[in-house]
């Protein structure tokens, strides 16, 4: 009877300890989502665009260039930041798979060997028939399993997938964001290429107008002044021939950086920049959270943040785990399995930390700071793409409107220039008006080209803050990321 009683106090004392531990577990605050979040409420449709259909993906085959669209499919191929972004995301899921891991039971193996030697056998090792030299062979199995009983183990493996998941949508807007660079590079190269161009003919006019001017002064018609002045436009006008020629370069060596090339500026550009675009359909702004991997990379992040908050706050509540344990020792091998030197172990543990000086509480106040944090990212993140969208929507149209009447204006340029040649080489205007006239429309044309390709690059702006695909298919739809060379080598061995 005394025996019993026994053997059930440290039972009853164990449990009231277990049940005070729930009760101080329960009063530890957990966090809520909803309230956290708040509310993101955009406005029914875009400010500066009332088109709300569906936003296109395949947005590269609009530009109709077929010889882009191989420069942006080599780019994702061999750009090196995009292979350390699916590294990234390669090391996030190997973590999300520790981390949900720790919720299954861990088996270990243990075997081994001992040889004792002894110098000198005594009368006792005699009797109990010891060698001198004793080989003690030993195998055994230990199992160790906690019990999620707070779900903080659980919590912990939702907060690493989740973060997975958001560098997942990372490596999906990397792969976006180099399409755009890629193409915006195309682009400026290619308008750098045209304002060279263009230079090298006003540096053929201005040599003209000094070839009239000296014509002129030989002749006695006019004063050195006007070749002067002719010279100096013909200098000018080679300096900035030679600036363009640099900043084509420039721009060609930076897109082959994005393409994983050398940069030694031999990429051939086309030769001129079509505008002829089709409109896009803008959709809606509550779409677009749903739509644009950043944002959802974001809302991602926040997920994370909430249950590593919560597995924090289970940190601080008791742990229990079940092991048990298998060993068996003996001097021969087929003697490890019999049933004389086998011995096994089970038991239940409880940890509970008294005294940690204040370490658990810390980390779960850091954890909740670093979910606000989470929270303020995600809404400035999505306030951010509104503004990208709204800010693009409104340049498209101005500058059409821009190239537009930069057209009107180069056009009546050019002519003007025409006419002023004509009567500077008739003597019914001077030098000066002629020059004049000539830089005139150089500028003008210069300020057309610039502006055609800032629609280009624009529009790319766009494609990418409504979260359009450049690929065809929605985004979530894209390849998933290259495997590291160590899976490649798995992969091979394995065929």
């Amino acid at each position: 009877m005394r025996s019993d009683t026994a053997f059930r106090t440290p039972l009853t004392l164990l449990g009231g300890i277990i049940f005070l531990l729930i009760a101080v577990g329960c009063s530890i605050p957990q966090p809520d989502p909803q309230k956290e979040m708040g509310e993101l409420a955009p406005t029914e449709s875009w400010d500066s665009s009332k088109d709300t259909g569906e936003v296109p993906d395949d947005w590269l085959s609009a530009f109709n260039d077929p010889v882009l669209i191989d420069l942006v499919n080599e780019a994702q191929e061999a750009n090196p930041n995009l292979a350390a972004t699916a590294a990234s995301l390669s090391a996030a899921i190997a973590e999300a798979r520790q981390a949900n891991a720790a919720l299954f039971p861990e088996l270990d193996l243990q075997a081994g060997a001992q040889q004792t030697h002894r110098f000198e056998l005594t009368q006792q090792d005699e009797l109990l028939q010891y060698e001198k030299n004793q080989t003690t062979l030993g195998v055994g199995l230990a199992l160790s399993w906690e019990l999620d009983v707070w779900r903080r183990v659980s919590d912990a493996s939702k907060s690493a997938a989740f973060a997975a998941s958001a560098t997942a949508a990372d490596y999906a807007f990397a792969r976006q964001s180099l399409a755009a660079q890629v193409t915006k590079g195309w682009f400026q190269a290619v308008t750098n290429k045209l304002q060279y161009e263009l230079a090298n003919q006003f540096v053929s006019n201005f040599e003209e107008a000094l070839r009239i001017a000296t014509a002129r002064f030989n002749a006695g018609e006019v004063s050195a002044q006007d070749v002067y002045s002719a010279q100096a436009d013909v200098a000018n006008a080679r300096q900035s021939a030679l600036q363009a020629l640099y900043s084509t370069r420039s721009s060609i060596r930076s897109l082959e950086i994005l393409l994983g090339r050398y940069p030694s500026a031999d990429l051939s550009l086309a030769d001129s920049l079509s505008i002829d675009l089709p409109p896009v359909p803008a959709g809606l702004p509550s779409s677009l959270l749903q739509r644009r991997p950043d944002l959802i990379a974001a809302d991602r992040n926040v997920s994370s943040a909430f249950y590593f908050t919560k597995s924090a706050a289970a940190a601080r509540l008791p742990q229990f785990s079940l092991t048990a344990s298998y060993q068996s020792s003996a001097e021969n091998f087929g003697d490890l399995f019999d049933a004389s030197s086998m011995l096994t172990n089970l038991g239940i543990n409880l940890f509970q930390p008294l005294f940690d000086a204040g370490l658990r509480k810390n980390q779960f106040l850091q954890a909740e700071a670093q979910q606000m944090v989470a929270v303020a990212q995600y809404k400035q993140t999505a306030l951010d793409a509104f503004q990208e969208v709204e800010d693009t929507l409104s340049l498209e149209s101005s500058l059409e409107e821009q190239v537009k009447q930069l057209g009107i204006a180069s056009d009546n340029l050019q002519k003007a220039a025409k006419v002023a040649e004509i009567r500077y080489k008739e003597g019914e205007t001077d030098m000066t008006s002629y020059l004049v006239v000539q830089r005139q429309s150089l500028q003008s044309q210069s300020n057309l080209i610039t502006s055609r390709g800032s629609i280009l690059t624009n529009r790319v702006d766009l494609y990418l803050a409504l979260g359009g695909n450049f690929e065809a298919g929605p985004i979530n739809d894209s390849p998933a990321p290259p495997p590291l060379p160590s899976q490649k080598n798995e992969s091979s061995k394995q065929k």
